[in-house]
């Protein structure tokens, strides 16, 4: 991992989509969100958010069904929810048309006024190069406590 390296213009397209999903998410426009995925991309949110955002673990596939989850998603967050994805790392991946990235990320929540920390985790995307440029093919976004950690510390304390 230490010595993968996608191209350099290559990897600051991709550093470019990361900021705009963010972004696009962030200001409630699901037409251009939708647009920084390919025709058949999926995101998939793993595990629950366990700071009350109001999101289940879903998956979700095609530009039909994202363009649906994320005006939803627009109404529940009222513009008041921010994503920021963190320590991005860009790796090859099977071909020169393909990377993957790993990141971590953090949700902020201001609905109620003063804002609060509502969810951590980590994300892994895969990327296509498409004729349109790079885009995301997949989005994997899995909240702490991670589902299985909950039942590990439930052992433990059971145990103590």
């Amino acid at each position: 991992m230490l010595d993968s390296f996608v191209d350099p213009e290559d990897e600051r397209r991709i550093h470019r989509l990361y900021a705009l999903y963010c972004h696009f998410f962030a200001h409630g426009e699901p037409e251009e969100w939708v647009s920084i995925f390919t025709p058949d991309g999926v995101f998939a949110k793993l595990s629950a958010s366990q700071g009350g955002l109001g999101t289940s673990a879903q998956t979700v596939e095609g530009h039909a069904a994202l363009l649906e989850m994320t005006k939803g998603r627009r109404e529940m967050f009222q513009g008041q929810v921010r994503h920021q994805q963190t320590d991005i790392v860009i790796l090859p991946g099977a071909d020169a048309d393909s990377a993957v990235g790993h990141s971590l990320i953090l949700v902020t929540d201001w609905r109620s006024g003063q804002g609060r920390l509502a969810a951590l985790g980590s994300c892994k995307s895969e990327f296509k190069r498409i004729a349109a440029g790079w885009r995301f093919q997949r989005i994997e976004l899995t909240a702490l406590p991670k589902p299985n950690a909950q039942a590990g510390t439930a052992e433990r304390t059971a145990q103590a």
